[in-house]
């Protein structure tokens, strides 16, 4: 009898106290305080001690809300974005930013834009109108004068082979959709938009329901708030959200093999994963830490002794290593995800390399051993807190967790969340989502050491004989 009555005590005992502990205050965190405008606006902070301040808004829009007629959209608005305001022209711009001493970022992305400034905390004010100036005023009328030398830097500006890759990884997974759309280009028929073209894309995706206002260092919550009020509080709500079909993932390979651009191959492989909202994303962070990532001669602990079991492969394969570097990667979305690898090797060794890494994917099903989710548990906890530490990066941390979950994460509870995965839970979530299942391929370069499709199709389940 005393048995059972301890045993349904102890379930809520251990919540209480989870709840306790995920508490920001039990951590001494600064909580992230959230405030919706009349309008839907959401007004997010998180006050530490410092005298400089950062401020950003951030958009729940980005290439994905491109269309076959708007390709290239989100390219050209980061172009434009520095060559003046509505109200303000381009000298005008950039002599009140110096002025202030402030940095200004933007950033375009799959499924988030932002533009994010970092300033004295005196000067917030300054530059909350200078970010909703941007936002709500672009400098559309300068895309006449400037698409033609915004159409040659994108033809002659060379792109990180990361970024090329993991945009045809894209094109190659979600081909039907426009997750897929190109983030670095080419973009076809861009030549083609015009500023009215760019003023509907603006009017249904700059509206004030994908709309948070972030900051992060010396700010008050509701200083903050009567700034957004005034300064954003005339942006309209979108219309009701149409309900989208969710991405298919399409299992194929895209290859661009080319021999004479140097020794070294570029080759990426992805699965499809889970939302930003999943019970299992958690799960998915530990699983990208427990793969890693490798680049040769750097990190404290030589690869040849590594506690990892995919880095000391690759290091000590036939002696000599068979990859240059490589990461495993988790892409979360709002409604689907990729988890998956990237890596750079030799072309004599591109079988080895491609071999080892998805071999190593595949134990995550069947082969892992408590010691390795612990040890990626720690070197999780260490990214998520062992950050730069500045206000630009917490305020960026703030908008992109509204935007995402609608509310601050507290590093306690990211902590716990953590802390509750362990060694079967792994093996549960890879064997759904990795055994078994399509994968997506692409590579560049001298790829004639490259693993037919079907026989990496093969490799995510475990053949026994």
């Amino acid at each position: 009898m005393f048995g059972s009555v301890s045993r349904n005590v102890r379930p809520r005992f251990a919540r209480g106290v989870s709840q306790v502990l995920a508490d920001p205050m039990a951590w001494n965190q600064a909580p992230v305080t959230v405030t919706t405008l009349p309008n839907g606006v959401r007004v997010a902070t998180k006050e530490t001690f410092s005298e400089t301040a950062s401020v950003g808004v951030y958009l729940d829009t980005g290439v994905r809300n491109e269309t076959p007629e708007t390709r290239g959209a989100n390219y050209l608005l980061e172009q434009l974005a520095l060559t003046g305001t509505a109200k303000r022209p381009a000298a005008k711009l950039e002599a009140e930013i110096e002025s202030m001493g402030a940095c200004l970022d933007l950033g375009y992305g799959r499924e988030h834009s932002s533009f994010t400034m970092s300033m004295f905390g005196k000067d917030v004010a300054q530059g909350v109108d200078i970010l909703a100036d941007m936002v709500t005023a672009p400098g559309l009328a300068n895309l006449a004068k400037e698409k033609a030398n915004i159409l040659r830097k994108l033809e002659e500006t060379e792109k990180p082979t990361r970024q090329v890759i993991d945009d045809r990884l894209h094109a190659c997974a979600f081909r039907d959709y426009s997750l897929g759309y190109s983030t670095v280009g080419p973009f076809d028929g861009i030549e083609n938009l015009t500023q009215d073209h760019l003023k509907r894309y603006v009017d249904a995706n700059y509206t004030a329901d994908k709309m948070v206002i972030a900051a992060s260092g010396a700010i008050k919550h509701q200083e903050l708030v009567s700034l957004a009020e005034k300064a954003f509080g005339g942006v309209k709500a979108g219309p009701p959200v149409i309900g989208s079909t969710k991405p298919y993932f399409c299992g194929a390979e895209l290859l661009y093999r080319n021999d004479e651009m140097g020794p070294l191959a570029y080759v990426s492989v992805g699965w499809e994963a889970v939302p930003w909202k999943s019970p299992d994303a958690v799960t998915f962070m530990v699983m990208q830490s427990i793969i890693g990532k490798y680049k040769r001669g750097s990190g404290l602990v030589p690869g040849t002794i590594s506690g990892n079991r995919v880095i000391n492969a690759v290091e000590n394969k036939m002696g000599v290593g068979c990859a240059e570097e490589f990461e495993c990667f988790m892409n979360f979305y709002k409604d689907t995800g990729m988890f998956g690898w990237y890596v750079v090797c030799d072309e004599v060794a591109v079988e080895h390399a491609v071999g080892e890494l998805m071999f190593g994917c595949n134990l995550l099903s069947f082969s892992v051993t408590d010691e390795e989710v612990e040890r990626a548990k720690r070197e999780l906890k260490a990214t998520l807190v062992n950050g730069s530490g500045s206000t630009t990066d917490s305020c960026a941390q703030v908008g992109k967790e509204v935007l995402a979950y609608g509310r601050g994460i507290p590093p306690a509870e990211m902590m716990l969340r953590i802390d509750a995965v362990d060694a079967e839970e792994v093996k549960r979530v890879a064997y759904k989502y990795l055994n078994d299942n399509e994968i997506s391929v692409t590579g560049l370069g001298p790829l004639h050491g490259m693993p037919q499709f079907y026989c990496l199709r093969q490799a995510t389940s475990m053949i026994r004989y």
